[in-house]
């Protein structure tokens, strides 16, 4: 007699747990675009550290707007002390989120959520871009600055337009015409209104393009400049578009700074890496317009700090070191706290998968030990436990489970190959972590 044979993990996936696909990602790195919600960082639950996202708007983006702030550093530290790999915290999909809401309407949502006032916005109009150094394309401030101003013409959530798009339509606004001749005019003007020390004048043809009825203008203007003229010249297009957003009426822009490290390669000579990190200052310090408007906001773990201190130090940048004294312009993201932060974690990738919004139990297929299971093999990390998840979910389906106990979990994640995290830093499995 032969038994039923099983269906295959991804049938089960959707007929049996009703979801359009795995809910979890498989890297669990954010990156900026894309398609694929769950590795693109617009599933990032704001609850889950709910604490910090409010410090830093406090101190970064009211720092900014208010106090002078032109360095910030938003930090993990690891699970134990001296972790040499304290990533996979959040820090990325935080300072994305952040972004978001800011350009959404021009920082007006944060300063009242911080307890400002409307006239307080309505004065003090700002915005945010987001760049990352990498190892291959991003190894230059010029680079990163470059890919910041990409961010402000090419990144949308969803339908919503680009910042870039939200910038013409309010500049338009502002001087009561919409014709590229006024609105280059209108640009032009805001760059002659510029004194002191500059990088010379603007790109006048990004100016055309951002100012351009076309939405794609702009793009397309920056996708024909070559990877030797991005980096050369990656701080005249930001200098070009502050003049924009200027002309606009934005008074300053928050420049959001992943993966500080790579700019240090190890393939990088020290003595270009120390300069470049002097261009830090040279560039975003003392020079116009980015010195009036720029605040840069960078991540930071105990491996990037060990790799940049030294050219920071030489560089004469305000200190990254987590201390009291730094405590103004630093915020650190702790490591998970207990099992129901995890479930807030998991909760928004299952409802973003799911077919039907009317969800009798909004863990499902999980149970609530299968989650505090997740959590303990996780070690604290937010990366790690949408890691595992995503591993559970693809085992689980394919043994057609129709529930994922803590049990379940424990045989999935304990098979050679899968040693988890816990035990690869050596943190013991059963602390409960809820004791702080």
């Amino acid at each position: 007699m032969n038994s039923t044979p099983l269906l295959p993990g991804i049938v089960w996936i959707k007929k049996e747990w009703n979801f359009r696909n795995n809910p979890f990602p498989s890297t669990g790195m954010a990156r900026v675009g894309g398609n694929d919600d769950r590795e693109n960082g617009l599933l990032y639950e704001p609850d889950v550290h709910a604490d910090q996202l409010r410090e830093a708007i406090e101190k970064f983006v009211l720092g900014m707007s208010f106090s002078g702030l032109k360095f910030g550093y938003l930090w993990s530290a690891g699970v134990i002390p001296n972790d040499s790999d304290a990533r996979g915290f959040g820090k990325s999909v935080l300072l994305q989120h952040l972004s978001r809401r800011i350009n959404s309407d021009f920082g007006r949502a944060v300063y009242e959520e911080a307890g400002l006032d409307e006239s307080d916005a309505a004065e003090i109009p700002i915005c945010s871009v987001f760049t990352s150094f990498d190892t291959v394309h991003v190894r230059s401030l010029g680079a990163a600055l470059f890919a910041g101003v990409e961010y402000a013409v090419k990144f949308r959530a969803g339908e919503a337009p680009t910042l870039a798009g939200r910038l013409r339509g309010r500049l338009a606004e502002r001087i009561g015409d919409s014709d590229v001749k006024a609105l280059t005019k209108a640009v032009a003007d805001s760059h002659r209104a510029v004194r002191g020390r500059t990088l010379g004048p603007p790109d006048d043809k990004l100016i055309v393009a951002l100012c351009d009825e076309d939405p794609h203008a702009a793009v397309d203007y920056l996708t024909k400049i070559s990877p030797i003229s991005r980096s050369r010249n990656g701080a005249v297009h930001m200098a070009t578009f502050l003049v924009f957003a200027a002309a606009a009426g934005i008074k300053h822009v928050l420049l959001c700074c992943d993966q500080l490290e790579d700019l240090a390669s190890t393939t990088t000579a020290k003595a270009k890496r120390e300069l470049e990190v002097e261009r830090f200052r040279d560039v975003i310090v003392e020079t116009l317009p980015m010195a009036d408007m720029m605040t840069l906001i960078a991540t930071m773990h105990p491996r990037a700090s060990a790799i940049m201190k030294h050219a920071w130090t030489l560089a004469d940048l305000p200190s990254f070191d987590l201390t009291p004294g730094n405590r103004f312009s630093t915020v650190e993201l702790p490591p998970l706290r207990d099992a129901a932060q995890a479930a807030q974690l998991l909760r928004r990738y299952l409802a973003a998968a799911a077919k039907d919004d009317a969800r009798d139990d909004d863990l499902h297929p999980f149970t609530a030990d299968a989650v505090a299971r997740l959590f303990e093999r996780a070690a604290r990390k937010p990366r790690d436990v949408l890691r595992k998840a995503h591993i559970v979910l693809v085992a689980a389906s394919t043994q057609n489970l129709s529930r994922i106990t803590g049990s379940d979990v424990e045989s999935i994640l304990g098979v050679p190959g899968q040693q988890t995290a816990a035990a690869q830093n050596e943190i013991p499995g059963t602390i409960d972590w809820s004791r702080g």
